[in-house]
């Protein structure tokens, strides 16, 4: 089972620490640590941006209360995912359907499709809701900056949108806000990335898609990376309402899917998934995941709702 990277690991304190230690740790890797004393050191920058984000998740009770439910919560994944994995039968090539925990309320399937030498993992996800689901995503993260670049960052590849939304130009932001991309433009008039943005994990075979067809909204969304201590995004791309946008070439990892409704400007995530790449004796075992976004009849994404600083 892989090690959690968790905001004690950052503090370097114990999960039971008492609030002195807690301060005592941070006020000596801020000493360490900060940018002052380290010639403003872009280095020293990021994990001073660490120290501060674990510290005010621990120093809050309401905070490390959550943050301690969300350990225990991906203690449990890895555990499920790891017995998992080990009852997978290989030999003929094809994966037995496993039943997901009940309370991600998820509807999946996995199965195995050959290609010559290689193998898709295909795992259809279909968000839906889950009352208790906390408000905040205990994980410390942190946003991309926006480069100024005017040019689109390239690639040796070529992601597309669903052929569905190509043109489509229904649901548009109303509020006057939400018409303008982070990077101070106006939307892309089809599914596709957002100027400015770089690409990452993008050494891959696998491919995730993100399915917007039964909303009438936009979406502005990220492909959040929840491996090392600091989830980030890598990928982050605009979709119309009733559109898709397929991500390729995602290199393997855990990652979630964080979304903001363009009509509204409500923020929501999903559940954590696994892209997966797998060498076996008849080849290379991939993943081709597909997240679909629903709306209950009121109006409410069926995912975890999120706070400003957690997009």
């Amino acid at each position: 089972m892989k090690e959690i990277n968790t905001h004690y690991n950052n503090l370097k304190v114990a999960r039971n620490a008492p609030q002195e230690v807690i301060r005592a740790a941070y006020m000596a890797l801020s000493k360490q640590y900060h940018p002052d004393r380290n010639s403003g050191s872009s280095e020293s920058n990021r994990i001073m941006s660490i120290i501060n984000a674990s510290y005010e998740v621990l120093s809050d009770p309401i905070k490390r209360r959550d943050h301690d439910s969300w350990i225990l919560k991906m203690e449990e994944e890895n555990k499920y995912n790891s017995e998992s994995l080990s009852r997978q039968d290989f030999s003929s090539g094809k994966v037995k359907p496993t039943e997901r925990s009940v309370r991600k309320r998820f509807s999946s399937s996995d199965r195995w499709i050959g290609l010559s030498t290689l193998f898709i993992i295909v795992a259809s996800v279909c968000l839906s809701s889950y009352e208790s689901s906390p408000s905040s995503v205990s994980q410390p993260y942190t946003p991309e900056p926006v480069e100024t670049s005017e040019q689109e960052p390239r690639s040796s590849y070529q992601e597309q949108a669903s052929p569905s939304v190509t043109e489509n130009t229904q649901g548009q932001p109303k509020s006057v806000a939400l018409r303008i991309a982070p990077n101070g433009q106006a939307w892309p008039k089809s599914a596709g990335y957002v100027k400015g943005y770089e690409k990452l994990n993008m050494d891959g075979l696998s491919t995730v898609t993100v399915d917007n067809s039964q909303n009438n909204t936009a979406v502005f969304v990220k492909l959040i990376s929840s491996d090392g201590s600091v989830a980030y995004p890598v990928r982050q791309f605009y979709i119309p309402a009733f559109g898709g946008f397929i991500l390729r070439d995602v290199s393997k990892g855990n990652y979630d899917i964080r979304y903001r409704d363009l009509s509204d400007g409500r923020l929501s995530r999903s559940d954590s998934f696994n892209v997966e790449e797998i060498e076996t004796s008849e080849g290379k075992q991939f993943s081709n995941i597909t997240m679909t976004l629903y709306k209950m009849q009121n109006g409410n994404f069926k995912t975890y709702p999120i706070q400003e600083s957690d997009f």
